[in-house]
C-alpha cells in the first residue's frame, strides 16, 4: 500500500515545467514520473485530460501522441499525473509542458506582375503555393527603374525578417530586398545585337535559415517602332547627256529599318516636279523607283528655262510618326556632250616685265575659247615653267590675267617660259588646251656697287711722301648690273685737310688710296692722327648718256697716322677756336660678364696667396724662437760639448778659438752634436723598426747597427779626447737628424 505520507508530499509539490520543440516526433518520451510505494506494490499511472496530445505508460513515461504545431495548436499543456496503488490509494502531481517554436515552415510569397504591351498595363497575380511559371510582356525602351512586380511575403514561424532576392542570369532587373518591388535596371533594346527577347528570372523570399519561397517569371520583350528608317543615299545625282529618254529610271531609293521585326517602309512624293502630270513620277508597284515621264532634250526651251537641272524630294517613313521620316533629295542634270576642246587665241605669248616691278604687277593676259555649252566656261592655271621655291607668277583662274607675286631679278633669271593650261567645265571628262607664255625680264639699274671687303685699315707714318700708295691699299668693287669701268669714287667724309685721294677716281673698279698732301704735326697745325674715310661708289660713269637711277655703294677706310718726331711743347695759352673734347665711352657689354669675374677671381687668389705666405713667415719665426730657447736650455744642462770639423780625412784635431763676429773666418762646415742620453726603446707601429727615446725631453732616434752608422757617416770624423771612435759613433748624428 502507498503510505499517506507519500501522497501528502505529492499534493504539496510545486508544478513541474518542461520545454519541448514543436517538431518533436510522435512517440518521443519527454518525461518520466517517479513514485514509490512503501509496500512495493505495483502502481498504476494516468494523466488528465486524456484528450491531450500526450500518453503515459505503466512505468510513468510520458510520450507525445500526435504531431505538435506551435503556430496552429496550443503552445502549452497542463497535465495532472495520478498514481494509484492496488488498494485504491492515490497521489497526484502537476506537469506543465511548453512548446518551443522552431523554423520548420517555408515562407509564403505573393506577387503582382505587370505586363506593358504597346503602352497598355495589365496585372497578373500569383503566389508561391501555386508552383507555376508566370509569363509577362514588356515593351522595349521602357524607362529604366520602371516597376514590373510588387511582392509580399509571410512566414508562419515568425522567427525573423524576410529578405527578397532575384535569381537571374543577366542584369536587366533588380529587386528591393526589403520592399519586394522588381524594377528594370538597364535599357531593354530588342534591336541590340545579341539581345534575347525572352528574359527569365525568379523572385524569392527567404528567412534567416535560407528557407525560401520562389516564383519563376519569364518576361517577353516586345519590339516597338523606335528607330527611324535610313537610306543608303540621301542625295542622288543623275546626269544625262544631251537627251534623256522617256521612262528612264533616274533614281532608286534603298532604305532600311532596324526595328525587329522590320516595319514597312513607305515612300511619299515631296517637293519638285515629281508626281502625276509632272516630269518625273514613281514607278507603279515600286515606290522607291523614280522615272521620267517624257523625253528631255538639252536644247528644249523648257529644259533651258529650268537651267538643265531639276531637284525633287522624296519622304521616307515607317509609320505616321513625324520623327520617323527622312528626306531624300534627287538632282537630275542634263549636260551637253563635251565635243570641243578649248582653244587659245595664240599658241605663244610674249610679255616684258621691268626688273623693278613688284608684287601684283600685271604681266599680261591669255585668252581661250570653248564652243561647248556653257560657252567659254574655262579655268586657267600655270602647270610648268615657274619652278622656283617661291613662285614668281600667279594667274587668275577665270580671267587669265598673269601677275607677279614678288620682284624679279634680272641677274638671277632673265627669262621665264611658262606653260598655261585652260580646262573646261566638264567634270566627268574635262578637255584641256595649253599655251606657252614667255616673260622677258628687262634689265634696270637696281643693284648698288659692293666692295669686298667694305672695311679697310692701315697705319702710316707722318713723314710719308705725297703720291705714295698707302700700304699698297686699293679698293675692289663690283656691280652686278654695271660694268667695272662705269663706277666712280668720291670721298664722302673723313678726309680732313684733303690728305688722301683715290686714283683713278673713275673708269675702274680698283682705285688706289694715295697720300695727296703731307702731314704737318711739327708745326702744330694738325693734331688729328685717326682718319675715318667714307668712300661712295657710284655707278653713273657711263660713256654715252647719263644714268637715270644711279645706285651708290659704300666702303670705309680707317687710317692711323703714326708720328715719327716728338711733338713740340704745348703752349699754356689757350687757342682761340680750338676745343679738344675727350669722350669716354663705356664699352662694357652684358655678354662680357666673364671679364670682371676673372679679374675678381684673380684678386681673391692673390690675396689668399699673400695671406698664406704671411702665415708661413709667422710660423717660421715662431719655430726659430722655440729652437733657440731649446738650445739654450740644453747647453745649461750639459755645458761640455765636442766640436767636429768636416774636411780632409788627414786633417788633425784643432782647437776652436772663439773669435769676434766681425772677423772674417775661413769657410768651414761645423756640426755640433749634443750628447743626448736615450734611456728607453720602443717599436714603431707603422714601420716595425726599433727606436730609442729620451724619457725627459722626448727626443727619438732609430736604433741602428754600428756598421751601418759608419757607412752612413763616413765623412764625419770625431776629435774626441777621452772616448774611442766606436764608443762615440752614436754622437756623429747631427741634431737635426737625431730627433724625430
Amino acid at each position: 500500500m502507498i503510505s499517506s505520507h507519500f501522497f501528502s508530499v505529492l499534493l504539496v509539490a510545486s508544478v513541474t515545467e518542461i520545454y519541448i520543440t514543436e517538431d518533436t516526433a510522435p512517440g518521443t518520451i519527454i518525461y518520466k514520473a517517479a513514485a514509490k510505494d512503501p509496500e512495493d506494490a505495483v502502481l498504476e499511472y494516468s494523466i488528465s485530460p486524456e484528450s491531450s496530445s500526450f500518453t503515459i505508460d505503466r512505468t510513468g513515461e510520458i510520450s507525445t501522441a500526435t504531431a505538435l504545431d506551435f503556430e496552429r495548436d496550443a503552445r502549452s499543456f497542463s497535465l495532472v499525473i495520478k498514481v494509484v496503488d492496488p488498494g485504491g490509494l492515490s497521489a497526484t502531481g502537476n506537469l506543465k509542458i511548453f512548446l518551443i517554436n522552431v523554423n520548420n515552415k517555408d515562407p509564403s510569397l505573393a506577387c503582382s506582375l505587370f505586363s506593358i504591351e504597346n503602352g497598355v498595363l495589365s496585372v497578373t497575380s500569383t503566389n508561391s503555393t501555386l508552383h507555376h511559371k508566370v509569363n509577362i510582356t514588356l515593351d522595349e525602351e521602357i524607362p529604366v527603374g520602371k516597376m514590373i512586380a510588387m511582392c509580399q511575403a509571410a512566414d508562419e514561424d515568425d522567427l525573423g525578417a524576410l529578405a527578397f532576392g532575384l535569381d537571374t542570369v543577366d542584369d536587366y532587373f533588380a529587386v528591393d530586398k526589403v520592399k519586394g518591388t522588381v524594377v528594370t535596371t538597364t535599357r531593354l533594346d530588342v534591336d541590340k545585337t545579341g539581345f534575347s527577347s525572352a528574359l527569365s528570372f525568379s523572385i524569392k523570399a527567404c528567412d534567416g535559415d535560407q528557407r525560401c519561397a520562389t516564383i519563376s517569371v519569364t518576361a517577353y520583350i516586345h519590339g516597338i517602332n523606335d528607330n527611324s528608317p535610313f537610306c543608303d543615299q540621301y542625295l542622288i545625282r543623275y546626269t544625262g547627256k544631251e537627251e534623256i529618254a522617256k521612262e528612264t529610271t533616274i533614281a532608286k531609293l534603298t532604305c532600311h529599318d532596324l526595328d525587329k521585326p522590320p516595319d514597312i517602309i513607305h515612300y511619299a512624293l515631296g517637293s519638285g516636279p515629281v508626281g502625276s502630270g509632272q516630269l518625273f513620277e514613281q514607278v507603279p508597284n515600286a515606290e522607291n523607283f523614280i522615272q521620267v515621264t517624257k523625253e528631255l532634250d538639252y536644247e528644249d526651251p523648257e529644259v533651258i528655262a529650268a537651267g538643265h537641272i531639276y531637284e525633287m524630294m522624296i519622304s521616307v517613313f515607317d509609320d505616321l510618326h513625324p520623327s520617323h521620316t527622312v528626306t531624300v533629295t534627287i538632282l537630275v542634270e542634263i549636260a551637253p556632250d563635251n565635243d570641243f576642246s578649248p582653244k587659245f587665241q595664240a599658241s605663244h605669248y610674249i610679255f616684258s616685265v621691268p626688273e623693278t616691278s613688284g608684287a601684283f604687277y600685271k604681266v599680261g593676259q591669255v585668252t581661250a575659247i570653248d564652243e561647248d555649252h556653257p560657252p567659254n566656261c574655262l579655268t586657267y592655271k600655270i602647270i610648268d615653267g615657274d619652278i622656283q621655291a617661291v613662285r614668281k607668277f600667279w594667274i587668275h583662274p577665270f580671267s587669265g590675267v598673269i601677275e607677279l607675286t614678288s620682284q624679279p631679278d634680272y641677274e638671277s633669271v632673265r627669262q621665264y617660259n611658262l606653260t598655261v593650261q585652260a580646262v573646261d567645265c566638264d567634270r566627268a571628262h574635262p578637255q584641256t588646251a595649253t599655251a606657252i607664255v614667255t616673260v622677258d625680264i628687262e634689265d634696270e639699274n637696281d643693284e648698288a656697287p659692293v666692295c669686298i671687303p667694305n672695311l679697310y685699315k692701315a697705319v702710316i707714318s707722318d713723314n710719308v711722301v705725297p703720291g705714295t700708295n698707302v700700304n699698297g691699299l686699293k679698293l675692289n668693287c663690283h656691280d652686278r648690273d654695271s660694268h667695272d669701268f662705269e663706277m666712280r669714287f668720291e670721298m664722302a667724309s673723313g678726309n680732313e685737310n684733303l690728305h688722301f685721294k683715290l686714283d683713278p677716281s673713275q673708269g675702274t673698279n680698283t682705285p688706289k688710296l694715295i697720300v695727296k698732301n703731307p702731314f704737318k704735326f711739327d708745326f702744330g697745325t694738325e693734331l688729328q692722327q685717326q682718319y675715318h674715310l667714307v668712300v661712295h661708289v657710284i655707278d653713273d660713269n657711263l660713256k654715252h648718256g647719263k644714268a637715270i637711277k644711279p645706285m651708290t655703294g659704300t666702303a670705309v677706310i680707317d687710317i692711323y697716322v703714326r708720328r715719327t718726331s716728338t711733338p713740340p711743347p704745348t703752349s699754356s695759352e689757350q687757342r682761340k677756336g680750338l676745343t679738344i673734347v675727350y669722350t669716354a665711352i663705356n664699352t662694357y657689354k652684358n655678354s662680357d660678364w666673364y671679364v670682371p669675374f676673372i679679374f675678381t677671381l684673380m684678386a681673391v687668389f692673390f690675396i689668399g696667396l699673400v695671406s698664406w705666405m704671411c702665415f708661413l713667415l709667422w710660423r717660421y719665426g715662431n719655430s726659430k724662437v722655440c729652437s733657440q730657447k731649446m738650445a739654450k736650455a740644453d747647453s745649461k744642462l750639459k755645458p761640455k760639448r765636442i766640436k767636429y770639423t768636416v774636411g780632409d780625412i788627414n786633417q788633425r784635431e784643432k782647437k776652436v778659438v772663439p773669435e769676434t763676429r766681425n772677423k772674417k773666418l775661413e769657410v768651414l762646415t761645423e756640426t755640433t752634436v749634443y750628447e743626448t742620453v736615450f734611456d728607453g726603446e720602443a717599436i714603431d707601429p707603422v714601420s716595425g723598426n726599433v727606436y730609442e727615446y729620451n724619457s725627459r725631453t722626448g727626443a727619438r732616434k732609430w736604433k741602428r747597427l754600428v756598421g751601418h752608422q759608419e757607412e752612413s757617416f763616413g765623412n764625419i770624423y770625431s776629435l774626441s779626447e777621452a772616448r774611442p771612435l766606436k764608443e762615440s759613433t752614436s754622437l756623429k748624428i747631427p741634431m737635426q737628424q737625431q730627433f724625430l
